[in-house]
């Protein structure tokens, strides 16, 4: 019974597929999901990025266009006012009045003349912070850049523009500042330069980086690289970081890279810019520790709700094992109560038989010696003495009295049989074929009535005793062949029920009345007129010998079902 409860209690196989499943369902769509906002994000950055990019990249090659046509202007406007002054120093020497009225307090630029020696003689008014004493380092800066056309070198210099070459200076003094010099025919240079505050000026528009390197100040971000065809890349970067050849780039997505080298990793976005006829790319450099925080947490997120949904699964799991459980545990509470119910009746009855068959064993010692004694007695009497009036009468009641002693005695066997324990001799035996032997010795009978007896069964092979077995069908087939009329009909069958073999008499016969179906396996009760109440006290003992059950199932002019439930193993 146990062994049978856990049987029950088992988790069932489609529980456990369907947990199972749903549980893949959860994992794949966990992963496709993380797959899909992994995307989102990298398509966001992308975007984000692309948006920088391309306000870097137009406003970066419009600033270096702007910076080339601004230099250019200040280029031409320098070479023409030198070649001016250089005309009008043919004519007669420059003085400090003629500067000072080309160049007025409207004009950015500033302009010297320098003698073959490289002093200067007249400056403009506004070239050095005072007039009377200047910078002896702006001095040095332009001296040491006017030597190439004081040594007859070259004809033009051109300083502070990108592209153009610039002198060998001292340390302190390598700065890129915006000068252009002439020869001056008389010997010597004519410059000209840059106000002070058109100088800063001037750098801050021409130069890109600078530009570049106030966008670095942008949390994450580690290098920027503006790159024109017709140019010199423009490129920034926080502490000192190049990214040459040596490093690993690696694409991830559109314009999305991964560039390594050793254990540093960052983010590259790549963009392409178009300007005029020029072609070109922006490149930002960024850590890549927004990726991989945004992703733990994009994983954590998912994570977190996956965990959630599994164990609302699993409870949902829980709880309809316990449900189902609970429900096994009613239907085994059912079938137990059943069972022991069903044991208490058998065993009640066994008591009551048991004691009614010890009283008939008894009474039938004691009436079966005098019984015969009497019967000899009325044998001799009917063999040997003549009455002297009306013989016939005499021999009438004499074979009675010898009948009714014979059924007396056939009565008192029967009891006798059924006090008696049962030597049960258990064989193998074919189901199928044993109802076929019953069907064949109650055919005739079957036929006289004008009852359809049949068989349905299946070939069960199990041991029991054959020929007790036998009886107890042929008591239950005749019962309901006595209960049919003509037209009516008998069914035997057999078939399994798990361990057991499921035995069964149905009839469409008179049927047994409610009040008589918990009275029918009593010893001694019939309602025939001539029955003796042995038969189904008999066939219920070899069933219950057999370690199996007998049920009753009856209406009132619908029929009489009786089923005989064994089990396979003895």
């Amino acid at each position: 019974m146990l062994q049978s409860a856990k049987k029950m209690l088992k988790l069932k196989p489609w529980y456990t597929v369907l947990y199972l499943a749903v549980l893949g369902v959860l994992v794949l769509s966990t992963y496709l999901e993380y797959k899909s906002r992994y995307r989102e994000l990298l398509q966001l950055i992308q975007d984000q990025a692309a948006m920088t990019a391309a306000v870097i990249a137009q406003s970066g090659s419009g600033q270096a266009y702007l910076t080339e046509e601004l230099k250019l202007s200040y280029v031409d406007r320098a070479v023409d006012i030198l070649t001016i002054l250089n005309r009008m120093d043919t004519e007669r020497v420059l003085s400090k009045h003629d500067l000072d009225e080309l160049v007025n307090a409207e004009t950015i630029l500033e302009v010297a003349t320098y003698d073959a020696q490289g002093k200067i003689e007249q400056a403009s008014l506004h070239l050095y912070k005072t007039a009377k004493s200047p910078s002896e380092e702006t001095g040095l800066w332009v001296r040491e850049s006017l030597k190439p056309i004081l040594n007859k070198e070259q004809n033009l210099i051109i300083l502070g523009i990108d592209g153009q070459d610039e002198p060998v200076l001292s340390d302190h003094l390598n700065e890129k500042q915006f000068l252009v010099a002439i020869p001056r025919t008389r010997g010597g240079a004519i410059t000209c330069q840059l106000k002070v505050d058109a100088e800063e000026d001037f750098r801050f528009l021409t130069e890109m980086e600078s530009a570049l390197e106030d966008l670095l100040h942008v949390k994450g971000l580690k290098y920027l690289q503006l790159s024109l065809d017709s140019q010199e890349p423009y490129y920034v970067s926080k502490e000192g970081l190049k990214i040459d050849e040596s490093w690993t780039r690696k694409l991830i997505a559109d314009i999305l890279y991964t560039v390594n080298k050793a254990d540093t990793t960052l983010l590259e976005v790549v963009r392409p810019v178009f300007f005029g006829s020029d072609v070109g790319e922006v490149r930002i450099g960024f850590e890549d520790d927004t990726l991989v925080n945004l992703r733990g947490q994009i994983f954590y997120q998912i994570l977190v709700r996956t965990t959630l949904l599994t164990l609302l699964a699993f409870a949902i799991l829980i709880f309809l094992i316990s449900r189902q459980n609970a429900v096994l545990l009613e239907q085994e509470k059912q079938r137990i109560e059943a069972e022991v119910y069903q044991l208490e009746k058998l065993n009640r009855m066994r008591e009551k038989q048991a004691a009614v068959g010890e009283l008939a064993a008894g009474v039938a010692h004691e009436i079966r010696n005098p019984l015969n004694a009497i019967g000899i007695v009325a044998q001799r009497l009917k063999r040997e003495f003549e009455p002297n009036a009306d013989p016939d009468d005499y021999l009438s009641l004499t074979g009675t009295m010898v009948s009714e002693i014979n059924r007396i005695n056939n009565s008192l066997q029967d009891f006798l049989e059924y006090t008696r324990p049962i030597p049960l001799n258990y064989v193998e035996l074919d189901m199928a074929e044993v109802l076929k032997q019953i069907k064949e010795l109650y055919s005739s009978q079957a036929l006289e009535k004008g009852v359809t007896l049949t068989v349905k069964s299946e070939s069960i092979v199990f041991k029991a005793d054959p020929e007790y077995l036998k009886q107890a069908l042929s008591n239950l087939v005749k019962n309901a062949l006595e209960a049919c009329n003509s037209g009516e009909h008998v069914k035997l069958g057999a078939s399994t029920a798990g361990s057991k073999v499921v035995l069964s008499v149905d009839d469409s016969g008179s049927g047994i009345d409610a009040d008589q179906l918990s009275r029918i396996f009593d010893l001694y009760y019939t309602t025939k007129d001539m029955g003796t109440g042995v038969g189904l006290a008999l066939t219920h003992k070899i069933i219950a010998d057999h370690q199996g059950s007998i049920e009753v199932q009856s209406m009132v002019g619908s029929g009489t079902k009786f089923e005989i439930i064994l089990p396979v193993n003895q």
